[in-house]
């Protein structure tokens, strides 16, 4: 039943599945349940609607139009391929209303997928949203619950890319014109943002590199995701020869930014955003403030974080598990995941309190700050250079208790190496995730001092691919991060683990 149903594609953070998996009369199914919940159990008037650049986004969104529209709910449709971003950014302008995107991110062509939100811009994930979120809609897809109205909702379209981008830009503190002098290059990677970054980037005077801007599905170049060095390895040989300040990669739906200085050296996340923390301070003063980081970042940009006289904790990955967290703490004004991540909590239209992603608002922040304090990243990338990382990898294994296992063995072993294991936030939320420690604390403030053999190690299970658990390792030395790798390796073979797994 499991199988013909295919309910492996309930996910902890979203709905994700092979295409080939989810039938026409799998996807109807679905988009009645997920009608009812909007209708009866989130009491939502209507839903906004959008689909990223994947070939089966239409076919999907289609589906899921009607079936809304049969239960009696009014729909906003956002034409041709859409960033979550921009879904995001249009949802905080119809708060009343329900949201889904259809697409899958940075995976494979041949999926597909939903990101969905309550009204509020709140979302919708395994056990997070009204009556459980995820977790409802899926009862109800058990089910095969659905509900019907006679009266048909309306469907209409909305078109706000320039109040977005206009939007994003004050966000910024970027004026028409204002990034003049900035050399820019972008990589959208035939995914759905080049529409929007093209648009505000040129609005603002910017020296813009656009490439791969245009929206296809059959991702010529791989998988939409620059973690890939084989995917981004056109890009950065342009970038490097063109002589710009700064690179940014975006992945399939336009979330992922990763930053790079324009000789190619890479920045991480957690420093970028500790770059450009003071220019975020300015535009949000005031004292008791915090964010979040996730459990990969770099202690030393964390205490980069803190110099902006901010408290900085640590948080479990997943895009909806954090926005939750920043919702339910007011004096949390954003967070940072080191998978190239970044949050805020946004005062939408109407003044209500949104937190949420807005990556090309992000986009423009960096530039303005790399053209105005470029010692400011060449300072950070400095201080990163004095650490090694090995960037998020992962192994797969034939059954998950066999996962399970080798996660256990990885934690004892470092455990039995001296480090300190943290699995839960400080509010009591399960990280979902084991972060190792050896040599610095879990508490890191702008006056922390590390061992200098610290080192670093973050496990935990996939929530979107099947079979697999991923490892980050950062620590004081490339030989200390390159010997705990190893030591993984040797630790996971013996639970089956296939070959390493990027991506």
């Amino acid at each position: 039943m499991d199988d013909e149903l295919n309910l492996s594609m309930f996910r902890a953070y979203d709905i994700r599945t092979p295409a080939a998996q989810l039938t026409p009369g799998l996807a109807a199914r679905l988009a009645r349940a997920e009608a009812k919940y909007f209708r009866e159990d989130l009491g939502a008037p209507g839903v906004v609607v959008a689909h990223d650049a994947r070939r089966t986004g239409p076919q999907y969104l289609t589906i899921c139009i009607d079936a809304f529209r049969a239960a009696g709910l009014d729909v906003i449709y956002l034409p041709g391929a859409c960033s979550t971003s921009y879904f995001y950014d249009s949802a905080v302008c119809n708060p009343s209303y329900a949201a889904a995107i259809v697409g899958a991110s940075h995976n494979p062509s041949g999926d597909t997928g939903q990101k969905i939100l309550a009204p509020g811009v709140v979302p919708i994930a395994e056990g997070i949203g009204p009556l459980g979120g995820l977790d409802r809609i899926k009862e109800l897809y058990l089910k095969g619950e659905g509900v019907s109205s006679a009266r048909k909702g309306r469907l209409r379209i909305e078109e706000r890319i320039g109040e977005f981008v206009r939007r994003s830009m004050e966000l910024a503190g970027v004026e028409p014109g204002g990034l003049e002098g900035a050399k820019v290059f972008q990589d959208y990677l035939f995914g759905a943002s080049g529409r929007e970054m093209m648009m505000a980037f040129g609005l603002a005077g910017a020296d813009l590199e656009p490439m791969h801007f245009t929206p296809d599905g059959t991702f010529p170049l791989g998988d939409p995701n620059p973690v890939k060095q084989a995917v981004v390895r056109p890009g950065l040989e342009a970038m490097k020869a063109g002589g710009h300040q700064v690179g940014m990669f975006f992945d399939g739906d336009g979330d992922r930014l990763d930053v790079y200085r324009g000789d190619g050296t890479y920045l991480s996340s957690s420093f970028v955003y500790a770059a450009v923390l003071p220019e975020i301070r300015r535009r949000l003063p005031g004292a008791g403030l915090g964010v979040f980081a996730d459990l990969k970042s770099n202690p030393l940009a964390i205490i980069e974080m803190a110099k902006a006289g901010l408290a900085v904790d640590v948080i479990r990955n997943g895009h909806s598990q954090i926005k939750e967290s920043l919702k339910t703490d007011p004096a949390r004004l954003g967070a940072v995941e080191e998978s190239a991540h970044y949050y805020e909590a946004f005062t939408g239209p109407d003044g209500g309190r949104y937190c949420t992603e807005n990556t090309l608002y992000f986009a423009l922040l960096i530039a303005r700050t790399w053209r105005d304090h470029p010692e400011r990243f060449d300072r950070l990338i400095g201080i990163q250079a004095t650490t090694a990382r090995q960037r998020e990898w992962g192994y797969k294994f034939p059954t998950d208790g066999q996962r399970a296992a080798a996660l256990d063995a990885v934690r004892a072993h470092f455990e039995g190496a001296g480090a300190r294991s943290l699995d839960r936030m400080k509010n009591g939320m399960d990280l979902e995730a084991t972060l190792l420690r050896r040599g610095l604390p879990f508490d890191v403030d702008e006056h922390t001092t590390l061992a200098k053999d610290w080192i670093q190690v973050s496990q935990r299970v996939s929530q979107s691919e099947n079979g697999l658990a991923r490892w980050e390792v950062v620590g004081a030395t490339a030989d200390l991060v390159g010997e705990a790798k190893r030591e993984i390796a040797e630790c996971v073979r013996r639970f089956g683990a296939g070959d390493e797994y990027q991506g």
